[in-house]
């Protein structure tokens, strides 16, 4: 599995502090939260604040994939979600620290070092230079220690939650694939793809309209230079401010519907070759080649099938650890909620029916725990 947490909280503390208001006031999750921990696990707390960035992040990320404000009901399924994964998580590593499972420093190290380079990609706006390692870590409000330690943790967990899948034995059959692939043609599809090339001028913001003309003119003089005979990919090199200059400017081939409506727009008129003239967004100014344009193609049982196989065998192994875990999560008395979602409910009945009976039992509220270990 390795997208461990500690890169998901540094993520998502990154995008939170970029992009969200204070959300205390008004969001009905976040209301919710204690000033301890949101759950205990076997006298291990669960602290408050790892629970926000968790959250933080799914719901931020909801709301970019969907283009919208999250609703209510998707908060408190998106805080239902989060507080399982935490909970999980403790007990398997929990669970890692029983076995005397480790993991050792080069390893620590080896992941430190690639996910690191993965993030700085993900935060990195295009046209600024790569965030460092402390500039990372500071606007986390995190130290090196403190993310090292989480991640040696997060890697423990992914030893243990594989050595369980190994000890149940879990198979998926050829048949099982072939019935998977029957029933979902349509998923195993090929998207339109689009292999793309850009120059790029990001304006200075901060100065005078005048000023901002320079990323308009810069652009023309690219453009200008290409028009002459300079091939595209020198130019990128010597004048872009893009991350991918040292490429000639060549972005990874993505699936047409994930880039910018101004390329999909632009590169619609194009055909393999063509070089647009320079183009202006709200991020600056743009000159796109349009090197391929891939058409998407129906899946076939062939091409799929290790995708598949692999896909039945990680949901397998996802039910694995959730039985495991479920001994000590179903145990009132090994696992304590404080994560208050039951006050909200009162207070906005027609939200229990939209998150529908699978949500609502796949936590137990704080005042259930209080009572079980009462009786």
């Amino acid at each position: 599995m390795i997208r461990t947490v500690v890169f998901a909280l540094l993520a998502g503390a990154w995008i939170a502090l970029a992009q969200a208001p204070d959300l205390s006031k008004m969001d009905i999750v976040l209301k919710s939260v204690p000033d301890g921990p949101v759950a205990v696990v076997n006298g291990s707390p669960i602290p408050a604040e790892m629970f926000k960035d968790v959250y933080m992040r799914d719901v931020l990320g909801w709301a970019q994939l969907n283009g919208r404000n999250v609703p209510d009901d998707e908060r408190l399924g998106i805080a239902i979600n989060s507080l399982r994964m935490l909970v999980e998580r403790e007990v398997l590593y929990q669970e890692a620290v029983r076995r005397k499972l480790t993991v050792t420093d080069a390893e620590l190290q080896a992941l430190w070092a690639e996910q690191l380079e993965d993030l700085k990609k993900r935060v990195t706006k295009e046209g600024d230079p790569p965030l460092s390692e402390a500039q990372i870590l500071e606007k986390a409000h995190t130290t090196r220690e403190e993310a090292l330690t989480e991640l040696r943790q997060a890697m423990m967990v992914d030893k243990v939650r594989d050595a369980i899948i190994e000890e149940k034995g879990i198979t998926v059959s050829d048949q099982e694939v072939t019935e998977w692939f029957e029933k979902n043609k349509n998923l195993t599809r090929r998207p339109d793809m689009l292999r793309i090339q850009q120059i790029y001028f990001r304006p200075d913001t901060s100065r005078s309209d005048k000023q901002q003309s320079v990323a308009k003119q810069k652009a023309t003089e690219a453009y200008n230079k290409i028009k002459s005979g300079q091939s595209f990919e020198g130019v990128a090199r010597q004048m872009s401010e893009g991350q991918y200059k040292d490429k000639g400017g060549e972005w990874p081939v993505l699936p047409a519907d994930q880039f910018p409506p101004f390329v999909q727009a632009a590169v619609a008129k194009m055909k393999a070759g063509d070089i647009s003239e320079p183009i202006e967004s709200k991020d600056g100014w743009h000159i796109l080649k349009l090197v391929e344009a891939i058409p998407g193609e129906e899946g076939t049982l062939d091409k799929a099938r290790d995708r598949i196989h692999q896909m039945l065998l990680a949901q397998k192994g996802a039910r694995a650890i959730n039985d495991f875990c479920s001994i000590v999560t179903g145990d009132p008395a090994k696992v304590q909620v404080y994560l208050d979602l039951e006050t909200q409910l009162r207070l906005r009945p027609d939200l229990v029916q939209r998150l529908g009976n699978e949500t609502q039992a796949s936590a137990t509220p704080p005042s259930e725990n209080r009572r079980n270990r009462e009786n």
